[in-house]
């Protein structure tokens, strides 16, 4: 079995700006923006995941979505977690019966993930993470935490019970109904292009997953589903030791930086090959990424990146734990 962790949701290029978690602890991933006559069918007013009306909220924020610094009214809605972005009777027909949460990517993204050897397969779980930061209440109006960057959150996650390669003819045919909303749908002409279908239910063997998705959107922050070390000593420290180890200056300043996280001490692997995908050459740079205490791993993940998969055959059991217990202590049912 197989765990990915998987950058989605509006980053620096993306966007612009980070996703919000709003003052009762909500978190709401933005779907990134698009612009492409073929998919201007979702502007941000139609969506309302958590009860959050995303056009009223971007609007209450005082942000517009960008790519490249260009605006953008409509989203790239990919990947569809929060059952509740749209009514069952919504124009688009994307809450057909039998709706289950629904991921696509193609290009390098899609090879990676699709390899022979080392890509996913039925089972495997996706754990999403992305850009966030937190929102304030100051006089009545809504602003991001003034004095932060923002940090890495994990915020959804699903099961891979099916996949379906779009670019082939004969298995774009086998879509189902209920997914053909879907704008990785819309694109045969990429190349690859991949649809994955989420469980029904979760399925973690040892361990007891009766009532949960295998999909789904983690609704309320926790600092168990934070990626970045956020303690501004640790985090400067390991981040200064990376740039010393590959020879550029240390950072002047001591804000945390988004890319340094604090994992689970499991991480840290003594064989390097069998680490996080990306994370894993046997070369100065990736040596250089890795650091550990009695307690956690530390890594500067590289950035940008999209998909890092990890191996749990040659992890303790304490992994699915580690799953586990993100989906189920986030609020999540």
């Amino acid at each position: 079995m197989k765990i990915i962790l998987s950058r989605k949701g509006f980053d620096g290029t993306y966007g612009g700006f980070p996703s919000p978690i709003l003052e009762d602890g909500r978190m709401i991933s933005l779907p990134i923006p698009i612009i492409d006559e073929k998919e201007e069918s979702y502007p941000y007013e139609a969506l309302s995941p958590q009860g959050v009306n995303l056009g009223s909220l971007l609007k209450e924020l005082g942000k517009t979505p960008k790519i490249n610094g260009t605006p953008a009214k409509f989203a790239h809605f990919d990947p569809d977690l929060y059952e509740d972005s749209l009514p069952l009777d919504n124009e688009f027909g994307a809450r057909l019966n039998g709706w289950r949460g629904l991921f696509g990517t193609d290009q390098n993204a899609a090879r990676i993930l699709c390899n022979d050897e080392k890509g996913v397969d039925e089972g495997d779980i996706f754990l999403f993470f992305g850009w966030f930061n937190h929102v304030t209440n100051k006089d009545g109006k809504r602003k991001y935490e003034p004095n932060s960057q923002g940090f890495h959150q994990i915020w959804g996650w699903l099961q891979i019970d099916r996949i379906i390669s779009l670019d082939q003819d004969v298995e774009l045919t086998t879509v189902p109904k209920w997914a053909k909303y879907h704008p990785h749908c819309h694109h045969p002409e990429w190349s690859p292009n991949v649809l994955f279908i989420g469980r029904q239910n979760l399925s973690l063997d040892g361990f007891d997953t009766s009532g949960i998705n295998g999909y789904g959107a983690i609704k309320h922050y926790s600092p168990s589903a934070t990626l970045t070390e956020m303690d501004p000593a640790k985090n400067n420290k390991y981040y200064n030791e990376f740039q010393n180890s590959i020879g550029k200056s240390k950072s002047p300043n001591h804000d945390i930086k988004t890319s340094l996280w604090r994992l689970p001490l499991w991480f840290y692997h003594e064989d390097i090959s069998k680490r996080l995908g990306y994370h894993n050459k046997d070369n100065q740079r990736t040596k250089a990424s890795w650091f550990k205490d009695d307690n956690y791993a530390y890594l500067k993940s590289t950035s940008p990146g999209q998909e890092f998969v990890l191996d749990l055959d040659h992890y303790p059991l304490e992994a699915k734990q580690w799953v586990l217990d993100i989906v189920t202590n986030s609020g999540i049912h």
